[in-house]
């Protein structure tokens, strides 16, 4: 069982508030810190303020990125120099794009050379302006992790090619099956109750992100869940000790 902070929406947050949130969260014993950009509002550097984060916090750091509108290559490079940056702590959940787009991504970070032919997508290119050029392609750099931990919100995409998968928690919700060898995740909110979500993991492992806004929260939610998600059967008296 897995419990991260965040993602916390970085069009809503200083730098001081970013870095007191991921202090908190290392206080309250979370595994990880994410944060999330918006593209479509106007935010971006969702990896590289992972990246940041990993210098001031000695844990896992992740990052909810938006792969519409954007190559795959070029995400896939950002994505491993976040992974070097973060010594190999980068966690990532793509969300948008098609299916084509998250297959490329993935081959790209696998560090393989590859070629790509796609009903719109291309590796190399081949473009007549390039020639001479490689019949293959590898991404440079690659990433630290031999395999990056890399989830998104298609059940069906992540099972083939080999992502978790992502979904938010609502009251009675079961958190997605394990794919490939990620486990489920659920986007949960802050005020959510440790047995929902011991419930939700139905015996199975789980990835769950909690949402916070302050620090203080932060810390609260880190003592409601964390025991109770990594020591269910412990009685209650002994995990408020």
């Amino acid at each position: 069982m897995r419990i991260g902070l965040g993602p916390i929406e970085l069009g809503g947050v200083s730098r001081v508030q970013l870095q007191s949130l991921a202090e908190a969260a290392v206080a309250a014993s979370f595994d990880s810190v994410w944060v999330a950009e918006d593209r479509a509002n106007g935010v971006g550097g969702g990896l590289a303020a992972a990246a940041m984060v990993a210098e001031w916090i000695p844990i896992r750091v992740g990052a909810a990125v938006d792969l519409a509108g954007h190559h795959p290559l070029y995400l896939a490079e950002d994505i491993a120099v976040a992974d070097l940056t973060t010594r190999g702590r980068i966690e990532v959940l793509v969300r948008g794009g098609t299916e084509e787009q998250m297959r490329l991504l993935v081959e790209a970070l696998s560090g393989a050379h590859l070629r790509f032919e796609g009903e719109t997508l291309r590796v190399p290119a081949g473009l007549e302006a390039n020639q001479p050029a490689p019949r293959r392609l590898a991404l440079n750099p690659r990433p630290a992790q031999p395999v990056v931990p890399l989830w998104i919100e298609e059940a069906r995409i992540a099972e083939e090619i080999g992502a978790g998968v992502a979904a938010r928690w609502h009251p009675g919700t079961t958190a997605p099956s394990a794919s490939g060898r990620w486990p489920g995740m659920l986007l949960c909110p802050s005020d959510v109750d440790g047995d929902a979500l011991v419930e939700a993991a139905g015996g199975e492992s789980a990835y769950f992100l909690i949402a916070a806004t302050t620090a203080g929260e932060a810390i609260e939610a880190g003592r409601r869940l964390v025991g109770p998600l990594r020591m269910p059967e412990f009685p209650e008296w002994i995990r408020r000790q």
